[in-house]
């Protein structure tokens, strides 16, 4: 067999600090596609982005040559320090 073919599709669910309703209508549109730049750089491109004030639901096809926790780890660490360096827009 000349390849392995894998379509491993995750559907990663995450809340906010002591899920503090700070992902308000304005500024989800930036936070997704920030969100989806990430996973892109992961090899893990995002299908679906999705968000209540409280909480993140993400649809993403998982890549070959990296692991599930990294790109959660990745994603989490990330979308935080967005809000930092946006100086708490979502807070």
């Amino acid at each position: 067999m000349p390849q392995s073919l894998a379509n491993l599709n995750i559907h990663l669910i995450f809340s906010t600090k002591e899920r503090t309703p700070y992902l308000t209508p304005a500024v989800r549109p930036d936070l997704h596609a920030y969100m989806a730049t990430v996973l892109a750089n992961l090899n893990s491109p995002a299908v679906l982005i999705n968000s209540m004030t409280d909480h993140v639901h993400i649809l993403f096809n998982m890549g070959r040559t990296i692991t599930l926790a990294q790109v959660v780890e990745d994603v989490k660490k990330s979308s935080s320090k967005w809000d930092q360096d946006a100086g708490g827009r979502t807070g």
